[in-house]
Order: structure tokens, then sequence, then C-alpha cells
């Protein structure tokens, strides 16, 4: 062999792990091989498309130009090489420092060339070196980094109750995994946010979130390529829809009935149909329909004419302060601390923390007052 490299254990995400596949995407046309103890298989998988990759079994000898050894050096005693090389890919000192126990094996006498990944690197392996007196000099080389053309990454968005029988969860569900399968036949990618109550549906989607429940989704709604809405067909109104159209984000739902009442285009919707059979289609369109930009209006309220006139008194009712007790125990996080009933004591809130309090049944409200007079 011409060149070795290796890595003790290979993990799912991590720097040395993506400089190794740098290393094998830009010099892939170079006889290397990559020995490892463990590995990730995913991402033993793609570094087997580009070179040779072999475990490292204890007492097989091999036999190579340079050998470069990557934070470990465990298997140097089965290495017989011209040049050894040891890659030195982090600070030792602050990883000393937080996780203790390792120290960069610069000391070993089979190594004859070391290597810092950038000048800080150089100069703190420099560095440690001195500290034990080593008269070793580490070159600077850093490390490779060729980039893939830039890809848009589709964001979709959903707001529901998946586990709602009329949400769609099952239709949710046959359109991820459409999502999916497109994604591995083209090499793309696409996020999914959806804010959804707590469900017992299963999604094992790696291109999926699952967020909480949240009144502030807006933002998410406006930063989205689609907004979907797989529900059956009970949707009235449905503020998701046309938040999304409002904000000019284009849609994907069901045959929902109330959209004959939206003035919308095919330019800004695509249909899933019931029983999720173009579930394939709808995904290749998510990914490769040109959307125009547009504007939407939604129809407009009357709510004005049904409303009985008059002015709020509300502001001035936000005014208002209140003396309060406790009715029960609890810990009030406003007063940082425990507040017992059987204390007797009375203090003073504003009109928001005594609903707050009231709501939950923890106070009894003793009466209005004007200006603070309890400290």
């Amino acid at each position: 062999m011409k060149n070795i490299f290796y890595f003790r254990k290979i993990c799912k995400i991590g720097g040395t792990e993506q400089f190794l596949y740098e290393i094998a995407k830009k010099y892939k046309n170079h006889d290397i091989t990559i020995y490892y103890d463990d590995a990730d298989p995913i991402q033993l998988q793609r570094l087997r498309k580009l070179v040779r990759c072999k475990k490292h079994i204890k007492g097989d000898v091999v036999k190579c130009n340079k050998a470069f050894f990557n934070f470990n050096i465990d298997m140097i005693d089965d290495v017989e090489a011209d040049e050894y090389y040891f890659v030195s890919h982090a600070n030792y000192e602050e990883l000393h420092r937080v996780h203790g126990g390792y120290i960069p094996p610069i000391d070993n006498p089979k190594l004859t060339h070391y290597i810092g990944v950038s000048q800080f690197s150089t100069d703190k392996l420099n560095e440690y070196a001195k500290f034990i007196d080593s008269k070793i000099k580490t070159q600077k080389c850093y490390n490779p980094l060729t980039l893939e053309p830039k890809q848009k990454l589709i964001h979709l968005v959903s707001a529901c109750r998946l586990d709602d029988k009329v949400k769609g969860g099952e239709r949710t569900l046959k359109l991820i995994e459409a999502l999916d399968r497109y994604c591995a036949e083209n090499n793309r990618n696409y996020i999914w946010t959806i804010f959804t109550n707590l469900t017992k549906i299963k999604i094992n989607s790696p291109n999926v979130i699952l967020m909480k429940p949240r009144i502030d989704v807006r933002p998410y709604i406006a930063d989205a390529d689609y907004v979907l809405q797989l529900s059956n067909d009970m949707e009235t109104y449905c503020y998701t829809i046309n938040e999304a159209l409002g904000y000019g984000v284009p849609i994907v739902t069901t045959p929902l009935s109330i959209l004959k009442e939206l003035p919308i285009t095919d330019n800004e919707h695509i249909e899933l149909n019931w029983d999720y059979s173009n579930a394939d289609e709808v995904a290749r369109q998510i990914f490769e329909k040109e959307v125009k930009p547009f504007k939407y209006t939604p129809p407009k309220d009357e709510w004005d004419k049904l409303l009985e006139k008059g002015r709020s008194t509300y502001k001035k009712e936000q005014k208002k302060r209140y003396i309060i007790k406790a009715v029960k125990e609890y810990y009030d996080i406003e007063r940082g601390k425990w507040i017992e009933p059987e204390q007797n004591k009375q203090w003073e809130v504003d009109y928001f923390r005594k609903e707050y309090l009231n709501d939950l049944g923890l106070i009894k409200v003793i009466k209005e007052v004007e200006q603070n007079t309890i400290k």
C-alpha cells in the first residue's frame, strides 16, 4: 500500500471523521486505505465508495510507504512503513483539562513526522513537545475541503394535532416516506418541522422534527418553502392555510372543500389525494415545481357589522392592582419562595398576576387598591 490512515473509532459525527471523508473525496485517485478499530456503518459506507477501508485486526502486519495516525496510534506496532506521521487534530491542552487522561503520543520512537491541521494546532503541539523536552517539529498542513454545489434545502412546516384522526396523521407518514424516497434517489434534502401535541405516532425519518405546540408559529410559516395541511375535509377556514398564503408561501393540502372559497391557483397549491395515492408525485413537485411569487388577500371578514359598538374599558381595568392572600400552598415564581396560606400574609399584585393566580385557585382577592400600599 502507498498510504494508510488510521483512526481508532470512526463515530457518527465528528471533525476527524469529516477530515477522512474530505481526504477520500479529493485524493481518491491516490492509493489510500483507511484503517479503523470501530466505525459507524453510515460513515463507513460513504468512505468505501471512494477509498479502501479495512478493520484493524491486532497482529496483522500492514506494509505501506506512508502511515498517517489520527489522534490515536494504537495500530502503530502492526505497521511497517517508510514514514510514520502523527496528525494533530486538537488542542490537547484543553482536551486534557476537560476530559483528562489523554496526552498526544508524540514520544513514540516509530513516529517520524508531525502534522498540525492549522497554525493553532501546530503551535499547540510544539508547545507540548517543549513541555516534555521533545525535539520534534510540527509542520502545518491545513485540512482539505471540497464543497458540493450549493443546493436548496426544502423547508416544510405543519401545525396540527397528529394524534387527532381527522388531522391526517397517516397521510403525513406516507408523504414523509415519499419525500425520503425522492431524496435518496435524487441526492436532495429537506426538513419538515411539525408543531404538534404529544403523539404516539412514530416518525423515523431523519428529516422530520417534532416540535411542542406554541403560539408563535407564524415566523416558521413565513420562512417555509411549503406549508402542509393534510386534514380530512373538516377544515372550515383553516388559519394555517391562510397564514401561509398571506406570507406568500405555497401550500400542500388534501382536496379540502374550503379551498374553493379561497382565491388561489395551481401556482401556489399542490394537492395530495385523500388516499395519498399520488404521494410520490407530490414529493416530486415539492422539490421540482417552480412557484412564481404571488400575493394573497384572504376573504374579508364582516365582524365590524356583527359586534356591538362601544369603546373598550379593558385598558383601564388592566391598570388596577389588588391585595391578595394565598388559599393553597404553592411556589410563587415571581416572589421566588413558597407561599403558605396559614401564614395569612397579604401582598399586592397587578391585574394580570391576580387573574393568573386566581384561575389556578391559589389565592383569594382581598380588595382592589389604587396605589401601592403593601411592600
